[in-house]
C-alpha cells in the first residue's frame, strides 16, 4: 500500500472570505469556501488552514485594525508541538511563523479562538454580500458545526452505520493499487513509526460525495459542544477515526483544528442599494469595522 494525495491547485487563502464566483466565472452559488450539505446549510470544503488564520490575525487584526492586543490573544500556541518527537523544534519555529505550512490545518488554538474566527468571518462575508445585489442570499452565519451537522457532512451521503468512514472503504483502487483514503494510522503501517504520523495539507486525499476533504483523519475537528472533537487524527489508529467516534480535549493541541458550517439566515437578495447585512456576534476586544468604500 502507498499514500495517495490529491492536490487541488487553487488558492485556499482569501477564497474563504472574498471569492465572488465559483472559479469558472459564474455567479456566487454558495457562501465563500463552502459546499452544500442541505438546503440552507453549507460546510467548509477544507479544514481551516494556517493561511486562513493569518488572514484573520495578521491580515485583519494587525494590519487592518492595528489591534495588537486582540492579535496577540489570537496567536496559536506553538508549544503544542513539543510532543511531536521527530520534528518538534522545526514545527515550533516554522509551522505558523514560516510559509511552508500555510496550506496545512491551523492547530494550537482554543475553542474560544475558533469561535472568534467564526464571528469575524461572518462579519466579513456579510459585508461582501452587502455589495453583491444579485447574491442568492444576503445574510449568513459561520459557526462551529453541531455534532449532527458534522456527522451528516462526514457521511458523504452514505449510511454512517454501514459505511462508518463516509466512503465505500478505507482504500481506493488506483492504477492497479489500493491507496489509503485517510491520514491516520492503518493496520499495515510500519510498526517503527507508530506514534509518529505526519500532518498533511488541507487539500490532501479524495473528497467525499459532498465535496469535503479530510473529515476523517488529518486533524480532529472541534464542534459546537466545547471539549468534543470529531474525525480522529493523523496519529490515531483508523479504528478510532469513525464518524461516530468522539474525542475529548481541554486545551489547544497539535492534532486539533476545525472547520466551519455556514447557515443561510436570509435567502432573498437585497432590495435596494442601502440594505444592510445582519451584524455578526462580536467577541470581546473585536468590534465590527465600518464597511470599506467600494
Amino acid at each position: 500500500m502507498r499514500w495517495f494525495v490529491v492536490l487541488i491547485f487553487c488558492t485556499v487563502s482569501f477564497a474563504f472570505i472574498t471569492q465572488k464566483n465559483n472559479g469558472n466565472g459564474s455567479k456566487l452559488t454558495s457562501p465563500p469556501g463552502t459546499v452544500l450539505i442541505k438546503p440552507g446549510l453549507y460546510m467548509d470544503a477544507y479544514e481551516i488552514s494556517v493561511a486562513n488564520w493569518k488572514d484573520f490575525a495578521e491580515g485583519w487584526l494587525l494590519a487592518h485594525e492595528n489591534d495588537t492586543a486582540t492579535y496577540q490573544s489570537m496567536l496559536p500556541d506553538s508549544l503544542v508541538w513539543v510532543s511531536y518527537k521527530q520534528h518538534s523544534e522545526e514545527f515550533i519555529e516554522t509551522y505558523y511563523r514560516g510559509n511552508s505550512y500555510n496550506n496545512y490545518p491551523i492547530v494550537g488554538i482554543s475553542y474560544e479562538q475558533a469561535q472568534a474566527f467564526c464571528n469575524w468571518r461572518t462579519e466579513r462575508v456579510n459585508e461582501l454580500l452587502a455589495h453583491m445585489p444579485n447574491a442568492p442570499f444576503r445574510s449568513v452565519t459561520y459557526r462551529l458545526p453541531t455534532e449532527a451537522e458534522w456527522e451528516m457532512a462526514a457521511s458523504g451521503k452514505l449510511d454512517s452505520i454501514k459505511f462508518p468512514y463516509g466512503y465505500p472503504g478505507i482504500y481506493t483502487a488506483h492504477k492497479g493499487d489500493s491507496v489509503k483514503n485517510f491520514n491516520c494510522r492503518y493496520p499495515d503501517d510500519d510498526s517503527l513509526h507508530v506514534g509518529q504520523r505526519d500532518i498533511m495539507s488541507v487539500n490532501s486525499f479524495i473528497p467525499n460525495q459532498y465535496g469535503v476533504f479530510n473529515m476523517i483523519g488529518n486533524v480532529g475537528e472541534m464542534i459546537a459542544e466545547k471539549g468534543v472533537a470529531k474525525g480522529g487524527h493523523y496519529d490515531l489508529p483508523i479504528a478510532y477515526c469513525t464518524i461516530k467516534e468522539r474525542m475529548s480535549y481541554k486545551s489547544p493541541n497539535r492534532w486539533l483544528g476545525f472547520r466551519c458550517v455556514c447557515e443561510v439566515e436570509t435567502a432573498a437578495p437585497f432590495k435596494g442599494k442601502n440594505a444592510k447585512p445582519k451584524k455578526g456576534k462580536s467577541v470581546k476586544g473585536f468590534e465590527q469595522a465600518n464597511q470599506e468604500k467600494q
